[in-house]
């Protein structure tokens, strides 16, 4: 709608949000829109992710899904370095090679979905086993998105450095992400302002899946500043009722928190998976 002013001109006030299919009764039910060849991807698993399920022995008791940030092209990398230690307490861990500037949109979300009910029948998991979320950078925008959309049983989230303030990011620094951003939204919105505004974590409080967070803040992070960023958004979701943890590390810097930190977050994330 429009909003007219004294003298004349208009200032279109209607917001379009990032349009995601609706859930449906069956958790493995993917809309029309988000059609894949599931038996292909069945068939070339370990193309399209990296796993540990050969380290696993005994039934599985839950899932981490690990969501890259920019940083990673196509391949993984290093980031499987929490693997062993999920095995060694029988969750399957993986990360997925989506789209390496997807910002978690409706694609990617079906996508991991895809992935994670395939492991489920190839591994015989339950499908209401724990999913727990691990993600930096863009990949901890994306655990916020991925919690509110997947079909699947998600039941924490860890990030790191999170991007958590896209209106900040794009108006502010538009070298930062701004192009990654626009292609990640292409075809799903007709106003990318509203999309910033809608679809920026700190305006969702409310909105976002209550599960318990962790926050590992990398103090000296230089390129999502804290308090624009992590510690914008801890505040608010306190205020609002959500149980949030937070680790700051004084002396890291954008996600570069370290080995014996990122266990000590994997540990978090897998006692609030099993309880046990």
């Amino acid at each position: 709608m429009k909003t007219a002013f004294p003298g004349g001109g208009s200032l279109r006030t209607h917001r379009v949000s990032y349009s995601f299919p609706p859930k449906e009764t069956s958790i493995f039910n993917i809309k029309e829109d988000n059609i894949m060849d599931k038996q292909f991807l069945s068939a070339h698993y370990d193309h399209f992710c990296c796993t540990n399920i050969e380290l696993i022995s005994g039934d599985i008791r839950g899932i981490i899904l690990y969501f890259n940030g920019l940083g990673h092209i196509v391949n993984p990398g290093a980031d499987m370095i929490d693997a062993p230690a999920a095995a060694a307490r029988n969750i399957l861990y993986i990360t997925p090679c989506y789209n390496p500037w997807s910002w978690m949109n409706r694609d990617t979300v079906a996508f991991c979905d895809m992935l994670v009910e395939i492991a489920m029948e190839k591994w015989h998991i339950p499908t209401d086993a724990p999913v727990g979320l691990y993600g930096g950078s863009m990949g901890g925008y994306s655990v916020f998105h991925y919690a509110m959309q997947s079909r699947h049983n998600i039941v924490a989230g860890d990030l790191n450095c999170p991007c958590c303030n896209l209106e900040y990011e794009v108006l502010c620094n538009k070298n930062s992400i701004l192009h990654t951003l626009f292609e990640a939204t292409m075809g799903y919105c007709d106003d990318f302002t509203a999309f910033l505004h809608d679809n920026s974590p700190v305006n969702m409080v409310g909105r976002l899946k209550r599960i318990p967070y962790r926050f590992a803040v990398g103090m000296q992070d230089g390129v999502l500043a804290p308090s624009q960023h992590s510690m914008k958004l801890i505040p608010l979701l306190r205020a609002a009722g959500y149980t949030v943890d937070v680790a700051e590390y004084p002396h890291a810097g954008h996600c570069n928190i370290g080995a014996e930190a990122r266990a000590a977050e994997h540990a978090w994330l897998m006692d609030r998976m099993l309880e046990d």
